[in-house]
């Protein structure tokens, strides 16, 4: 709009004429600042010729350099406008009249340097009659007015916003006194960066969200469901009664968790990236309360004991991620603190360095998944007599003991914790499901004892086990194994007759990444006389498959063998009739064999009902 320059190029544009015309955006792209004064006016009627039709619904107008809008702006002709955008017009002093706009829903105005205070001129003739300021109105947002001081609500004898769902002020750092009082459809309020914005009474019966940042603040209570509060300072009241609420970057948020402004039914608290300088005199956490997070906080050693003390009667889920602290070691009941959790998680939890949950044997809990993860300094765990679902502890580099004993656990994932050694008392005896990953002091086979696990089904080893050679060793694993993965095993030459001859319940088994692996006579397949399903990926030295038995495996359906790019042979019999899928890819040498009709191994695998080679099907 910069290069329009006469108020006759204005009326050529034929602006109120364009009845089809929906949108439209006026920018000023620049301007100097010397010549704002002198063109000002040539400005105003430039743009007071450019009146759309009517018919217009949406209008922008940005960078406007000139010192009133014009008198078309806010008509109530315009019945069908329903967004309106007001941004840098820096040199306006009062807003157009936009409460008479009957159909407008959403208003944004930002950057408006101008402006002081919002008053009648806002809500134009709707201000002294007998129809609602805005009625239609449902986004309101301003932001970056840094002069407003004063939001004058006059919205007439019938309100004003009566459909406003969201509104939000940001960066108004200057701007006092109080926000409109009855806003009955609220549903979302935010608030940023309005340092002295005070609001003594909020009435918003129908909000669900709400965030305060970086502000203070002082509100007498309604209800809602979501409430974030961010860079707050001397909170005394919550805004409204929240169902979630959400504190992050405040201040002194030791006073926040001791003051009974929390005592409410409130059913999710997430505390984040706040700074602890003393330990709280007592943590009044509301007694509904069932999800508890607290992320990025730092001395967390001055909150967390205080916190393990107080009861949590409902509590369901709770989560410590990422945050340090200084030497803590956490020792609680988790019948007596948590009697219903069902989920606990701690990560990347710097300075923690014990966790031990006691429980009386005998008395069950809620607890279904524990997860302990990224914890560098942690040493040692006790988890006796603890019943639950899932247990995995993950990372945690000096972890040496981990006890855990007369226990009913079903799944335990142990990985990367390289120091890591068991209690003398083993492994849980109803344990189901056993994942050991990159755990470099599990390599005494027999300290597993895992042959008197006779629930175990799925069993995973992956990484560390440098020594391993030949595995698994008889007498290793239990019969009622199901399923088997051996992965990443780097020095692994060959599997065990001996020790595979006890797997008569397995099912499936999965070779991955086993470089050294080679199957040579006394190490066959044939034994597993219910496997169902095997797969050989990622073993770069494997050059043949022949001395497996696989023609032996009669109840095998499903066999992969992927990236074994070395692998000349497969086999010198017919494969098994149960077999239903094959499928080979990434191994050159032995797809040449397999090739349709002319591949010299092609008459023991053509019977086989869907056969995939390097993607093709055969």
């Amino acid at each position: 709009m910069e290069n329009v320059v006469g108020v006759e190029d204005a009326l050529q544009a034929n602006m109120k004429d364009k009845k089809y015309l929906d949108e439209l955006s006026l920018n000023w792209s620049h301007y100097r600042i010397g010549d704002y004064v002198r063109q000002s006016g040539a400005t105003d009627d430039i743009l007071n010729r450019l009146t759309p039709h009517p018919n217009l619904k949406k209008l922008s107008i940005g960078g406007y350099p000139g010192l009133t809008f014009p008198d078309w702006l806010g008509d109530e002709s315009f019945s069908n406008l329903v967004s309106l955008q007001l941004s840098n017009c820096g040199n306006c002093s009062t807003l157009p009249p936009l409460g008479q706009l009957a159909c407008l829903k959403r208003l944004e105005i930002s950057d408006m340097k101008g402006v002081v205070g919002v008053g009648s001129e806002f809500y134009g003739n709707s201000s002294s009659s007998h129809h609602p300021s805005f009625p239609s109105l449902q986004t309101l947002s301003f932001k970056k007015m840094y002069n407003w001081e004063k939001w004058l609500c006059c919205g007439g004898v019938c309100g004003e916003f009566p459909c406003l769902q969201e509104l939000s002020i940001r960066l108004c750092p200057k701007l006092t006194g109080e926000l409109p009082m009855h806003l009955s459809s609220l549903q979302e309020l935010n608030l940023e960066d309005c340092p002295q914005l005070l609001v003594p009474t909020l009435n918003v019966p129908a909000a669900r969200e709400l965030q305060l940042k970086r502000q203070t603040c002082g509100f007498t209570a309604s209800q809602t469901s979501e409430i974030e509060i961010s860079d707050v300072s001397q909170l005394k009241q919550l805004p409204v009664v929240p169902h979630y609420l959400y504190i992050r970057k405040c201040d002194s948020v030791e006073s926040l968790l001791e003051e009974e402004i929390l005592q409410i039914n409130m059913y999710s608290l997430e505390i984040c990236d706040c700074s602890f300088y003393r330990s709280p005199n007592k943590v009044g956490l509301p007694t509904t309360l069932k999800l508890l997070s607290i992320s990025d906080c730092t001395k967390l050693d001055l909150l967390l004991p205080e916190l393990f003390r107080c009861h949590h009667p409902v509590l369901e889920n709770l989560s410590i991620n990422g945050g340090t602290c200084d030497s803590l070691s956490l020792s609680f009941s988790i019948l007596d603190i948590f009697p219903r959790l069902t989920d606990f998680k701690i990560k990347d939890l710097k300075g923690i360095e014990e966790l031990c949950i006691s429980i009386s044997e005998g008395h069950p809990t809620s607890l279904r998944r524990l997860r302990i993860e990224g914890c560098l300094n942690l040493v040692y765990i006790q988890l006796p007599a603890l019943d639950s679902m899932c247990h995995q502890i993950y990372n945690c580099s000096k972890l040496r003991l981990l006890a855990h004993t007369h226990s009913s656990l079903q799944n335990l994932s142990l990985m990367t914790c390289p120091k890591l050694l068991l209690h003398r008392e083993g492994l849980p005896s109803n344990l189901r499901e056993l994942e050991i990953w990159g755990c470099n002091q599990l390599t005494s086979q027999v300290d597993w004892d895992l042959q008197r696990l006779t629930s175990l089904t799925h069993f995973t080893i992956e990484g560390g086990c440098e020594g391993v050679e030949l595995f698994p060793k008889e007498c290793l694993l239990p019969s009622s194994l199901t399923y088997l993965s051996i992965y990443s095993l780097p020095n692994l030459k060959s599997l065990d007759n001996k020790g595979l001859q006890q797997l008569t319940s397995l099912r499936e088994l999965w070779i991955q990444y086993c470089p050294e692996l080679q199957f040579s006579t006394g190490s066959v397949l044939q034994c597993l006389l219910s496997l169902k399903k095997l797969g050989i990926d990622s073993c770069g030295r494997l050059q043949s498959l022949t001395e497996a038995g696989l023609h032996h495996l009669t109840t095998l359906e499903t066999l992969r063998i992927f990236d074994c790019p070395k692998l000349q042979y497969l086999t010198k019999e017919r494969l098994p009739d149960s077999l239903s899928s094959l499928y080979v890819r990434w191994c050159p040498s032995l797809e040449q064999r397999l090739q349709f009709e002319n591949g010299q191994e092609w008459r023991y695998i053509s019977h086989i009902p869907r056969i995939e080679i390097d993607d093709v099907l055969f």
